[in-house]
C-alpha cells in the first residue's frame, strides 16, 4: 500500500506523466483537466501540474509512505526514476531511500505506517489554545450549513473557488490566491467529521509563505438555533490542534527542522485575526447577522 497526503508535482508534459504515474500507481486519474491531473492516493491527492516554461514548481519534493522500501525502490527504477539514495536505514531507524521521477520531481520513500509524513495533525504535546469566533446570524441553520459544504458558494464567499466532498477523508480545499496549484490555499485539507447541519470538522493549513503550512491544524465549526421562527442561527467556530512546544518538545523540532514556538505563534496570530474576516464574509454573503462575539 502506498500513502501521500498531498503534494503537486510540476511536469513539462503532463500526458507523459500521466501515463507514468498511472503505471506505477496502478490507478487511473481522478480529476484530468487540461493543465491538471489528480491522483488520489490513500487519503491524500497527488496533483500533476503542466508547467512547459519550466518556472512554477519544478523539482518538487514529497514523502511518500510504503510497505517495502526495496520493492518500491526497484520498481520504480525499472520504470525509469533515476537513484538519489539507495535504500538504507537512518539513525532514527527508518527504512528510506530517494528517487527522481523521469520529469525532474523526488520521490522520498519511507517504510512503516507510523512514520510521520509532511503533514502533522494532532501532534504529541499538542496545545490546549485554541481560536474561538461565534456569530448569531440572521439566517436559517440550514441555509448556514449549505454554505459551508456545497463547494461552489462556499469558494463564492470563503475564496476565489473550492473543491469539497462532503465525506469523511473528503477533500475541503478553498482557493483564495491567483497562484499555481499547491500555492493557492488550503490544498490537501480534508473533511475530518460532520453532523449534518450541526457540525462539520476539517484539517486546515497555514497560507504558503508560513512555514507552518506542511503541519495541519483542525477546524471545527457548529451550528445551532437560536429562533427558528425567525431564522436566527449560531454558529461557533473553534481552530485547535496547535503543537505544543515547551521543554523536548521544542528541541526535537529544531533538531529535525521543524517549524519553532515562534513560527507557529505567527501562524496563531494570522487566524486570530484572519477568522473573524471570514465571518464577516459569510455575515454578509448571507445578507446581514445579529450580533457576534
Amino acid at each position: 500500500m502506498i500513502h501521500l497526503q498531498g503534494t503537486t508535482y510540476a511536469v513539462r508534459d503532463l500526458n507523459e506523466a500521466r501515463r507514468w504515474y498511472q503505471e506505477w500507481l496502478q490507478r487511473s486519474p481522478a480529476v484530468e483537466g487540461a493543465s491538471e491531473v489528480r491522483f488520489e492516493v490513500g487519503a491524500g491527492w497527488l496533483v500533476l501540474v503542466e508547467d512547459r516554461a519550466g518556472k512554477a514548481l519544478s523539482g518538487c519534493s514529497a514523502r511518500w509512505q510504503v510497505e517495502d522500501v526495496e520493492g518500491t525502490w526497484e520498481r520504480l527504477l525499472e520504470l525509469g526514476a533515476e537513484a538519489v539514495e539507495k535504500p538504507c536505514m537512518g539513525e532514527d531507524g527508518v527504512w528510506g531511500a530517494l528517487v527522481c521521477d523521469p520529469f525532474g520531481n523526488r520521490l522520498e520513500l519511507v517504510e512503516g505506517m507510523g512514520v510521520p509524513g509532511p503533514v502533522r495533525i494532532a501532534a504529541a504535546g499538542e496545545s490546549t489554545r485554541a481560536i474561538e469566533v461565534e456569530r448569531i446570524i440572521s439566517a436559517p441553520r440550514t441555509r448556514v450549513w449549505q454554505a459551508w459544504t456545497h463547494q461552489d458558494e462556499l469558494g463564492s464567499w470563503f475564496g476565489r473557488d473550492a473543491y469539497v466532498e462532503l465525506r469523511v477523508g473528503g477533500p475541503f480545499e478553498i482557493y483564495m490566491l491567483a497562484e499555481p496549484s499547491g500555492f493557492r490555499g488550503s490544498e490537501g485539507c480534508r473533511v475530518l467529521s460532520y453532523l449534518e447541519e450541526r457540525m462539520l470538522s476539517f484539517s486546515w493549513n497555514a497560507p504558503p509563505d508560513h512555514p507552518t503550512r506542511l503541519w495541519q491544524t483542525r477546524v471545527v465549526v457548529e451550528l445551532s438555533d437560536i429562533d427558528s421562527v425567525q431564522s436566527v442561527s449560531r454558529l461557533r467556530l473553534t481552530h485547535t490542534g496547535w503543537p505544543s512546544l515547551d521543554g523536548d518538545e521544542a528541541q526535537k523540532a529544531a533538531a529535525s527542522g521543524e517549524p519553532d514556538a515562534a513560527e507557529w505563534d505567527a501562524t496563531f496570530a494570522y487566524f486570530q485575526r484572519a477568522w473573524p474576516k471570514v465571518m464577516t464574509a459569510l455575515e454578509r454573503h448571507l445578507g446581514g447577522s445579529a450580533g457576534h462575539s
